[in-house]
């Protein structure tokens, strides 16, 4: 678990101390979680094949989607634009079921989890015109609700197993709500947003990219501080985010004779490791912590 800095409001770190105890500080970060996937592709290379029909219509919008996948993988990995490996192969010829086939696309491939965009169907538009009118820019407004149904498919492999390691497969929708003076007709709807189809899907593989990599939640983390300009520099550099310096004080105040402020340096150090994800050390810091709450 790591974590980073969440810039919202300034915090004064303006203590008011009325006795020489320690006072509790409040900090929001981000904390790192696990993916909505079963594997987390960070520190690897993922690569992207997908299977089309020869002469499907469909496939540039499985390209589309494949494409937004990579570029989201990349920005969230911090890899540089186009470390991401795209392929197409026709689905006639490579059959993902069959191991020894699987095998050999993730060698050829050449990276560590192989994403296979392996089946997608794209159904038929409809249209709908709500009753009433939208607000919007200083006026009202007439809508069109155009729905596209879709199924996919999508099968990730890591390189030591053949079977996958994650299946995602459901059926779901995209839908526009496009907003225009007078009434549009079910022509022009449908294409006003094949228009946009391109982006639509890429914007939808981006979105399924963020199943595997982890996410952020913001938490409140509580510090304990001292009326002392060791302990309220070392709340400062937290709020900075910078917890290696911080812990330098702490460190320092842990072999303190008084045991009071010894465990309050040993519960930040705790703190302090957890969200560097230094989990070891923040266990024994913790029992430590314990440890010396019990002799007070």
């Amino acid at each position: 678990m790591t974590g980073k800095p969440l810039w919202i409001l300034a915090l004064p770190l303006i203590l008011a101390v009325t006795s020489c105890g320690p006072v509790t500080y409040t900090l929001p970060v981000e904390k790192r979680t696990e993916s909505a996937g079963n594997i987390d592709f960070q520190g690897t290379l993922p690569g992207i094949v997908t299977l089309v029909q020869r002469g499907d219509s469909d496939s540039a919008l499985v390209s589309s989607l494949a494409i937004g996948m990579a570029e989201q993988l990349e920005a969230d990995l911090g890899l540089d634009p186009g470390s991401v490996p795209v392929y197409s192969m026709y689905a006639e010829d490579v059959d993902m079921s069959d191991s020894t086939v699987a095998e050999y696309v993730h060698s050829a491939v050449g990276v560590e989890f192989l994403i296979a965009v392996d089946s997608m169907s794209v159904g038929e538009f409809s249209v709908e015109v709500p009753e009433g009118k939208s607000y919007s820019g200083g006026t009202f407004l007439r809508q069109t609700v155009v729905t596209l149904p879709y199924s996919i498919r999508i099968q990730v492999f890591g390189s030591s197993n053949a079977k996958p390691v994650e299946v995602l497969r459901g059926d779901d929708f995209l839908q526009w709500t496009l907003l225009s003076e007078a009434p549009l007709t079910r022509l022009r709807a449908i294409e006003k947003v094949n228009g946009e189809l391109d982006g639509s899907f890429r914007s939808l593989g981006s979105n399924i990219a963020g199943r595997f990599v982890p996410q952020w939640e913001t938490v409140n983390t509580t510090l304990y501080v001292y009326n002392d300009r060791k302990w309220t520099e070392a709340c400062r550099l937290a709020y900075l985010f910078e917890w290696d310096k911080a812990m330098e004080i702490w460190y320092g105040e842990a072999e303190s004779p008084d045991m009071r402020k010894a465990a309050c340096a040993a519960y930040n150090l705790s703190v302090a490791c957890e969200i560097l994800g230094l989990d070891e050390s923040a266990a024994r810091w913790k029992a430590r912590y314990e440890e010396l709450v019990k002799k007070q």
